[in-house]
């Protein structure tokens, strides 16, 4: 991931530009005050803790409500960060706010310098803010399944969720968990009421479907993000799960 540019903006009374279309990344990591934002047609309000996140070439619409101190944080990423780094397109909120707030710190102290050394600190701290919303995510996403006592099967559910993109067997997860498979296919039934082959099947077929209506993927390479070996064999799964074919199934759904 490649910082190119750092601007720090204190007390904010409007922008100078109310809308505006970049060629790479940008991020507006809000310290104090509240603006407005409209980003691929989401539409928000956005204050202290919020990380606002706009995608290279879509349009950025902007109002301040309150005059606003923020981090204007413009990068480039590779699409494996893109996927499994960044948070969602628009605003996404960070809870540990003490942590936040260091890390803000630090941006602050540096935001004249410019020199390789600080460019590599401030990249560090950037990568801070994205493995910061991915840690609060994964551990929501343990919290939530708090309706069984298996801890260890709610740490193999979020596991699936993590690896559902890569050819993961359902051995190589037992193996992580110092299970068999036998004992893990049991306390996952248990814990679930359905084998993890089925629930990892569930997720796959989930993304593939979001892609198949909203991106223009072919079927290779939508199964390659789905960690299927090849689009024929997700079609045949997709088909025989979904009673319709994958191009069928985008015809009826996308816009």
């Amino acid at each position: 991931m490649d910082l190119l540019n750092h601007i720090y903006w204190k007390k904010k009374a409007e922008f100078a530009l109310a809308e505006d279309i970049y060629d790479a990344w940008v991020v507006f990591a809000v310290e104090e005050g509240v603006f407005r934002y409209e980003i691929g047609g989401q539409t928000g309000e956005a204050g202290f803790a919020d990380l606002v996140l706009c995608p290279p070439r879509v349009l950025f619409r902007r109002e301040t409500v309150t005059p606003l101190t923020f981090h204007y944080i413009q990068f480039r990423s590779n699409s494996l960060e893109d996927e499994n780094l960044l948070p969602p397109v628009g605003k996404s909120l960070i809870n540990d706010t003490k942590r936040l707030a260091s890390t803000y710190a630090y941006l602050r102290q540096a935001s004249e310098d410019n020199d390789g050394d600080s460019a590599k600190w401030k990249t560090h701290l950037m990568m801070d803010l994205w493995q910061l919303y991915q840690w609060e995510s994964r551990q929501n996403r343990l919290m939530q399944r708090k309706f069984t006592e298996d801890a260890l099967m709610a740490e193999a559910a979020v596991l699936l969720e993590d690896w559902a993109g890569e050819a993961v067997s359902l051995r190589t997860l037992a193996e992580y968990l110092a299970l068999s498979p036998v004992q893990l296919t049991r306390r996952f039934r248990d814990a679930f009421q359905e084998t993890p082959s089925d629930y990892l099947k569930a997720i796959r077929l989930k993304k593939a479907r979001d892609l198949l209506a909203d991106s223009g993927l072919t079927l290779t390479q939508i199964a390659e993000r789905c960690g299927y070996e090849n689009g024929f064999y997700l079609s045949r799964v997709f088909s025989s799960t979904m009673g319709i074919s994958p191009s069928e199934y985008r015809k009826r759904h996308q816009v």
